[in-house]
């Protein structure tokens, strides 16, 4: 397994952090989830111990556990997704095509929480149980709140400057950072030759049509997911190139000779 890959991923810092946001989640929006949601979000949680907080376990993987069709068990991680609770990260195939997808467990901590009308005995009781537990989890996501919050100047000296610069109108530092990462992951899996700032044109070109696609609604999924695999098809073609030109030097001196 590629630990070392999908732990630009974790999301937690303790397993006890990732148990506080499943119980969060469940607690908020429980209108929104019916049982076999509920089901699949414990069952990621259980097996997102390796890398806090993220799963690699294939769809039929999830259906045969859960005792559903594959087709429930989709529509189960679609809904999580949609609500926000995870983030589906496509993988790429060694020999190319679309893999599994990483399901990266959200903290689900939102502002909107805050003014939630309540109607009800029964409802409010419910709210007064619950303002501990926001008050808390507000507080253990502060400092995410903080980074997440820093303008592209903060952003740390190994990204290079243009790429900051392609970034900062859409993202701050965390996410810019973030990006770069991707880059560097999908670079160090192509195999290329040439050095990362070589291809920097090719890397900004895919963001701002990844951006592009973005503005336009046509990304489903998370951004950083899409350009993701964006980025790695680019620079395998970039390797295709390079050793379709080495192939005709090497044909060159083979005549000479």
């Amino acid at each position: 397994m590629y630990y070392d890959e999908y732990e630009q991923y974790q999301s937690f810092r303790s397993m006890d952090d990732l148990n506080e946001a499943v119980r969060q989640a469940l607690y908020y929006y429980a209108d929104k989830l019916n049982k076999t949601a509920v089901t699949v979000l414990k069952l990621l949680s259980r097996y997102s111990c390796k890398v806090i907080g993220v799963s690699w376990m294939k769809a039929a993987t999830i259906a045969q556990l859960i005792d559903k069709s594959e087709k429930t068990a989709r529509r189960a991680l679609k809904t999580l997704e949609e609500v926000g609770i995870i983030m589906r990260v496509p993988t790429i195939r060694e020999k190319g095509g679309r893999g599994y997808d990483i399901c990266v467990i959200q903290s689900v901590v939102q502002a909107e929480m805050s003014s939630r009308e309540e109607s009800g005995n029964e409802r409010e009781s419910k709210a007064q149980k619950g303002s501990e537990l926001k008050e808390t989890a507000i507080s253990n996501k502060l400092n995410n709140y903080v980074i997440d919050a820093l303008d592209s100047s903060y952003t740390p000296d190994n990204v290079p400057d243009r790429f900051i610069s392609a970034c900062k109108p859409f993202f701050g530092a965390n996410k810019i950072y973030e990006l770069w990462r991707r880059v560097s992951i999908a670079y160090d899996k192509s195999g290329l030759d040439s050095s990362v700032d070589s291809v920097l044109d090719v890397v900004i070109r895919t963001f701002k049509t990844s951006v592009f696609a973005w503005k336009r609604g046509a990304i489903r999924k998370s951004f950083a997911g899409y350009y993701y695999g964006a980025i790695y098809r680019v620079l395998i073609q970039e390797r295709r190139k390079e050793v379709a030109a080495e192939s005709g030097a090497f044909g060159w001196l083979e005549k000479c000779t």
